[in-house]
């Protein structure tokens, strides 16, 4: 946060502090919201009701190697569903309160027109017709991260100027969590095994060989010539832990310099990852903020935390993902998600989950008493009247 962010998160805070209730007692809610208004630049926010999930879909070329249950043309399949408002994040959203775009980033086959249908909308923003095989070549030329990545900042632009206040991001694409491990593998320096999970219902034999197939990926990123990887600048598994038994736990600072940080976007990666990585960067630049969804979300937010450091003060974590690299991620940007309910549906539907309750402590926030309006003490931090801790 800048200078004058961090005034006005105070204040907020301090807010918090007066309202009648039990100091803290909305726990996270109350950081989220105060957060809020420093990206907002006003104490007093306002309701947050224009509000919509960017899910964005793309085809992964690794699927060939027997990482998942079902063929690509399902990510097509859902995307059509999410479009028309037909999938089981379209009815979430509209009980939130949330305009949905199924954005074309990188599917296989021709474009999709922009269209809308009623509940949904189709955006065509495809920068490419899916990723080659990670395992044996590179997911992506640079050149073509590079243009997903600004054309999730671009999405961000055009939603700032329809005039939504708040996005979520969410993702379909068929096998995207081989290369999202593999990213986060690399990024942590850990071993497949510790960050792969059962994606879409894998069975043991199906998990060996996603592990398998993402060593043998990283294992062809460890020998390029220009390993400008850096790898004795990643964090360690020894660091992770440590973060994890910190207050301030997984303040994952820059880890690598941003060419090598987009080297392996770009050898490991996924075109709707990569789009993502634009979103959160344009989180910043567009001072709007974003709630995540699940493991493929977050592990994009990393990325782009190693490129802009301080982008976690645009986001707000939903949930803890039943994948195990969503826990992971989370840990190392330091963010607490408030729903824990073992979901792994994707498409936005964890972070679309997260905006009644912000509802609700939005209202809190702004609507209800201070211990001054009702003539009582206000309670007291640790012994201390709040106003003296201030001091």
């Amino acid at each position: 946060m800048n200078e004058t962010q961090q005034k006005i998160y105070i204040q907020a805070k301090e807010r918090w502090d007066a309202i009648a209730k039990p100091i803290d007692s909305l726990g996270v809610f109350e950081d989220m919201v105060a957060r809020l208004c420093a990206i907002a630049g006003t104490e007093n926010p306002g309701d947050y009701k224009r509000r919509a999930l960017l899910t964005l879909c793309a085809d992964h070329g690794v699927v060939a190697e027997g990482v998942t249950q079902t063929d690509s043309g399902v990510t097509k399949v859902v995307a059509e569903n999410i479009a028309h408002g037909c999938s089981g994040v379209n009815y979430m959203a509209q009980t939130a309160g949330v305009d949905v775009y199924a954005v074309d980033i990188g599917m296989l086959g021709e474009p999709y027109p922009d269209a809308s249908f009623g509940m949904g909308h189709m955006i065509n923003r495809k920068v490419q017709a899916g990723t080659g095989n990670l395992a044996k070549e590179p997911a992506m030329p640079m050149e073509v991260c590079d243009r997903a990545i600004e054309t999730g900042k671009e999405l961000v632009r055009e939603c700032k100027e329809k005039g939504y206040e708040i996005l979520a991001v969410g993702e379909m694409g068929i096998g995207n969590t081989t290369p999202t491990s593999a990213l986060l593998a690399a990024l942590l320096d850990l071993p497949a095994e510790a960050v792969t999970g059962r994606g879409a219902g894998l069975n043991d034999t199906g998990l060996a060989r996603k592990v398998q197939v993402i060593t043998q990926a990283l294992a062809r990123v460890e020998q390029l010539d220009d390993a400008g990887l850096e790898r004795k600048q990643r964090v360690t598994a020894q660091a992770l832990a440590r973060a994890e038994q910190m207050e301030d736990a997984g303040q994952a600072r820059k880890m690598l310099s941003d060419a090598s940080v987009k080297r392996l976007l770009a050898e490991l990666g996924g075109l709707e990852i990569a789009g993502m990585v634009g979103v959160f960067l344009g989180a910043k630049e567009y001072a709007i903020p974003v709630v995540l969804d699940g493991a493929i979300t977050c592990v994009a937010a990393l990325v782009a935390q190693q490129l802009e450091p301080d982008i976690t003060d645009y986001l707000l974590a939903s949930h803890v993902s039943e994948e195990v690299s969503g826990r992971l991620a989370l840990n190392a940007l330091g963010l607490p998600a408030v729903i824990h309910g073992r979901l792994c549906l994707g498409e936005g539907s964890g972070a679309v989950m997260l905006f009644p309750l912000l509802d609700m402590a939005l209202s809190v926030y702004k609507h209800m008493g201070t211990f001054e309006d009702l003539s009582i003490e206000a309670y007291s931090r640790n012994g201390k009247p709040i106003d003296a801790e201030a001091d």
